[in-house]
């Protein structure tokens, strides 16, 4: 950011004038703008490359995390419908066993309705 600051005296009405000038520049990035970088490593040589094998380690960092995530989420998701699998193969154990006893009981009392 630079900033330019001007005073000028008008003798005549004895008023002052200031004129300010201000310059920012945003710069976003995982590692600082070419001419910061240049600045780090006039500073203090090998800076440089240290704060870019830092942003790549970084991101080599958050992939992994992702990855992580995404395999977790897949495993959390195939134990959801393995669950809900065996459920529906409990309930259906449960109907056939009723209706079996059903059929059994129906058996059993119809010589008594002949």
């Amino acid at each position: 950011m630079a900033k330019n600051t001007t005073l000028r005296n008008k003798p005549a009405n004895n008023r002052v004038m200031a004129t300010a000038h201000q310059t920012v520049t945003h710069y976003e990035g995982a590692i600082p703008h070419p001419e910061i970088l240049r600045g780090f490593e006039l500073q203090v040589p090998g800076s440089a490359a240290r704060l870019i094998k830092l942003a790549e380690d970084e991101s080599a960092h958050r992939r992994k995390l992702e990855l992580m995530t995404i395999d977790a989420n897949i495993s959390a998701q195939q134990q959801q419908l393995d669950l809900g699998f065996q459920q529906t193969k409990s309930v259906f154990r449960s109907d056939l066993i009723g209706q079996i006893s059903g059929l059994i009981v129906c058996l059993q009392l119809s010589p008594l309705c002949f």
